[in-house]
């Protein structure tokens, strides 16, 4: 069969699809709170909810309680990060390779088929969202190099602390050098049954999509066109990779999938409902997903959504200008990867946590604007001498710290440079920005080293275009 000519999607599009996937997660949250939600409900004023019941404790439903203090639903998942609803966040959800059918041929851990980076900017009111590409040549911690989505199966397979998902968390940790507040994950069978529950979404298909929604080779063709697709199907549409650019348009059809779940809710005015039988879907899916956390946690995080206008919303991908397709053979057999390309992995990080998340700050950069949102991250700054001129980084650490900044040590570097370079130790772009424009550091001269345990969040080297010429007093 000819396939139908595959069409670019547009960027409009992409950016509205982070919100359903914001939707989508908060929603699932919610309904892991049980009783919680109920309590919510009786006293929520920040939106019109017809319909949706006042439950008394003596009603004789469902008792599923969840202090708004612990994880919603948690089994040995990595402790969360502590966020002050102030700083920046991040979210990795995960989305695991697992259905029916897959336990009965292949039981045991499970891979995570699909990986989102979720970071939100309460300063300066963005979202962005990384969509990570599941056959990426990753270093795992303590198991060297393997595709990204065996993390969490190495994790559950060996019981290690966190589980697979702690795995997961710290693999994406290292390979882009962030930190991770929080995680959420949700497998095969909860998505089919909350797409069941909502009605199926309507997608428009671009292209011939071979289906198979139960993974067994019972494959049938869906043709062009405009559909409400049930669960099994969704699922299906969401999974084929069969297309151009294989894994990278399969991203882009999950993210549309979620698109569909936030327009199918919002324009049947579905929360109600869904809200009413939180319990009952509580007892339906909560084996199907784990997060660590927890209810005031998502309500924190949908209240500053609805802060964040629609332009500020963006999403992000690994194409192939930033990895190499290869075929490699390891110990299991032959296998397909994506080899990524340090240098634009990095580049494209710094896009989404220093660039776009001080975008604000960039107009006005220099400024005293600029310089708060520097000193609100209270980063830990390490001023090394790479130059031949005797006191500079300690000149250097004091002009820093009259700005109002927090510098840790000023010292003398074991080697020269010519040119100032910054190595990112901890994720803090404010910081970053505000360092790498004083000192007018291009990105090239910025370099990550990942090390959220070590003494110093920001090295700067001074080279001798900083001695030469600085702002210094």
């Amino acid at each position: 069969m000819a396939r139908a000519p595959r069409r670019k999607q547009k960027v409009d599009t992409l950016t509205k699809v982070l919100l359903g996937a914001f939707v989508f997660v908060g929603l699932l949250l919610a309904f892991f709170g049980g009783r919680a939600v109920y309590n919510l409900v009786k006293s929520w004023s920040l939106t019109s909810l017809p319909g949706a019941p006042v439950v008394s404790a003596s009603s004789g439903e469902s008792q599923t309680s969840t202090s708004s203090g612990a994880p919603l639903q948690s089994s040995s998942g990595p402790e969360a990060i502590a966020w002050d609803g102030k700083s920046r966040v991040n979210i990795l959800l995960l989305g695991l390779d697992a259905s029916d059918q897959r336990d009965l041929t292949e039981p045991g851990p499970r891979m995570s088929d699909t990986m989102i980076l979720v970071t939100i900017d309460p300063l300066n009111h963005t979202l962005g969202a990384l969509s990570i590409r599941r056959d990426l040549w990753v270093n795992i911690p303590g198991y060297d190099y393997h595709k990204i989505n065996k993390a969490h199966f190495l994790g559950e397979r060996d019981n290690l602390p966190g589980g697979g998902a702690g795995l997961a968390v710290k693999t994406v940790e290292q390979f882009l050098g962030i930190p991770i507040n929080y995680y959420a994950k949700v497998d095969f069978n909860t998505f089919v049954t909350f797409i069941d529950e909502i009605e199926g979404v309507k997608v428009e298909i671009k292209e011939p999509i071979l289906a198979d929604w139960m993974g067994n080779g019972n494959n049938f063709w869906i043709e062009p066109g405009v559909y409400t697709l049930p669960g099994t199907y969704a699922l299906a549409y969401a999974r084929y990779r069969g297309s151009a650019q294989g894994d990278i348009d399969r991203g882009s059809r999950q993210m549309e999938v979620i698109m569909a779940i936030r327009d199918r809710i919002l324009d049947f005015n579905m929360l109600p409902r869904l809200i009413s039988k939180a319990p009952t879907l509580y007892q339906q899916i909560s084996a199907g997903v784990q997060t660590n956390m927890t209810l005031d946690q998502a309500i924190k995080l949908a209240t500053l959504m609805m802060q964040i206008p629609r332009e500020n919303f963006k999403t992000y991908n690994i194409d192939y200008s930033m990895c190499s397709p290869e075929t490699i053979s390891t110990a299991e057999g032959v296998e397909y990867i994506l080899r990524p390309f340090p240098e634009k992995i990095r580049e494209l990080r710094d896009q989404i946590f220093a660039n776009n998340s001080v975008s604000a700050a960039a107009v006005v950069m220099n400024t005293e604007d600029s310089l708060t949102l520097a000193k609100s991250e209270a980063a830990r700054i390490e001023v090394l001498n790479a130059t031949g001129v005797a006191g500079l980084a300690e000149s250097t650490g004091a002009y820093l710290t009259a700005q109002g900044l927090n510098v840790v040590n000023a010292g003398s570097s074991s080697e020269a440079y010519t040119y100032t370079t910054i190595v990112v130790h901890n994720a803090t772009p404010y910081a970053l920005s505000y360092l790498s424009s004083l000192m007018q550091v291009p990105s090239s001269r910025i370099y990550n080293k990942y090390d959220p345990g070590g003494t110093s969040d920001i090295t700067v080297y001074l080279g001798n275009d900083w001695a030469n010429s600085n702002p210094m007093p």
